[in-house]
């Protein structure tokens, strides 16, 4: 069978700006990267009351971004979805450099990530009963699955792909439930302690790569000089609203459950206290409401502008929502003495981000655009420019001409009777 899908030719004085402006950050995240790793930890904003700062807020967005965008490529595909088909391969390439790009956050997050081969020493380096170790697995696995799945797809190997999209699709699961799990398990902070983070973390997932992809494919569709169908967009649009009435059920059954617990102190923070305008404003408002009025609305839903504003605005809102966990979640001082306060040990922490970190963090993100665009030129991705055309496309509507001509045809057409009857007419004139 052959192929639909071609590279991108790269030929265009765009695709070359893009090239230089992403090679620029990626050189700029190195440039910080080499600084921070000479002078350590200090030079980031985290301190010994919020231990963990942008790189990890990265870390699960991206895993997040990268496991939810290979479920969907995969559900997709084994649903034999056509108009969806098309987008398989460059959401299966964009799960594995986001995936790629989450490990090297949190490889810049130990401070010597030459020592990375440690946290794959399972069993003789590591404790085995901490969900760090355990998604250590997870990631290597699910990075590797999702390479051979990859492959696989460009090879056009049916039956082949089918078996390991549904291994990668199994480690794609248990990668972003790990990684809620980290969070859920930790009794001792009570705003993290859940168990739904695992579900919620994977409905976040789900609702943000879809849109990611949403608007990475109407850019890249544009730039190119591809059709992108309407109804395919609109389609895409009412799957990102029902993930994320999905997201945002699961959330608040999780708030109520931590406000009606005895231990509600860290709850009532979080929802009242110095940053809970990130929640409010950023995450229900920005991320979840506006989103959600522009995919109800009868005429914006169904147009490419509207289902891209609700894709970029919920691409943001759940990035707020991991910076929102992993900070303010944090900040909010462990009870190390029950009912007195110790020092600044009983204080709410604080946090900046510190200028280094902003710009590694964007270097990271530079460089990761970059593989991806350079995969779009040098491996069979996108779909040729008359496939997309094809897709969804409905049989035109017969203009008021042909509506008028059709019955005139018809009316005209000489039955046998007539036939017969035409020729005795003639001979009795």
């Amino acid at each position: 069978m052959a192929s639909n899908f071609i590279p991108l030719e790269g030929k265009s004085k765009g695709y070359r700006i893009a090239m230089i402006i992403l090679a620029f950050l990626a050189l700029s995240g190195f440039v910080s990267f080499i600084i921070s790793y000479l002078e350590g930890h200090q030079m980031f904003g985290s301190n010994n009351a919020i231990p963990w700062g942008l790189p990890i807020v990265m870390a699960i967005y991206l895993i997040g971004l990268s496991a939810g965008l290979h479920i969907l490529a995969f559900l997709i595909y084994i649903m034999h979805q056509e108009r969806y088909r098309e987008v398989i391969r460059a959401a299966v390439f964009m799960a594995i450099v986001l995936i790629f790009g989450a490990m090297i956050f949190i490889a810049l997050d130990l401070g010597r990530p030459e020592k990375f081969w440690r946290l794959f020493m399972l069993f003789f380096m590591n404790n085995m009963a901490s969900m760090f170790a355990i998604n250590a697995i997870f990631y290597s696995c699910y990075f590797v699955s999702a390479v051979i799945y990859l492959i696989s797809l460009l090879n056009n190997m049916k039956r082949f792909s089918m078996i390991m999209g549904m291994i990668a699709f199994g480690w794609a699961m248990l990668t972003h439930g790990g990684t809620g799990a980290i969070f859920g398990f930790i009794s001792t902070r009570e705003p993290w302690f859940s168990p739904l983070s695992p579900f919620e973390f994977i409905f976040a997932a789900l609702t943000s790569s879809l849109a990611l992809l949403i608007l990475v494919l109407v850019l890249i569709y544009k730039v190119t000089g591809r059709e992108l169908a309407q109804e395919l967009i609109a389609s895409l649009g009412g799957l990102v609203k029902g993930l994320l009435l999905g997201m945002l059920l699961l959330m608040a059954i999780g708030e109520l459950t931590h406000i009606y617990s005895p231990a509600r102190d860290a709850a009532i923070y979080m929802l009242t206290g110095h940053l809970s305008w990130l929640f409010w404003a950023l995450l229900i408002g920005t991320g979840v409401i506006i989103p959600l009025v522009i995919l109800f609305h009868p005429s914006m839903k169904r147009s490419v502008r509207g289902v891209v504003i609700a894709s970029a605005l919920i691409v943001v809102g759940i990035f707020v929502k991991r910076y929102y966990l992993v900070i303010p979640g944090a900040a909010y001082p462990l009870h190390y003495y029950p009912g007195k306060i110790e020092g600044v040990w009983g204080e709410v922490g604080s946090f900046s981000f510190a200028p280094i970190e902003i710009i590694l963090s964007i270097g990271i993100v530079g460089f990761l655009a970059l593989i991806y665009i350079m995969g779009l030129k040098y491996l069979e991705l996108l779909p040729a420019k008359d496939k997309i055309e094809k897709v969804d496309k409905k049989p035109p509507a017969p203009t008021a001409s042909e509506g008028i001509k059709e019955p005139r045809a018809k009316a005209d057409a000489i039955t046998p009777d007539k036939a017969q009857r035409k020729p005795d007419e003639r001979n009795q004139k």
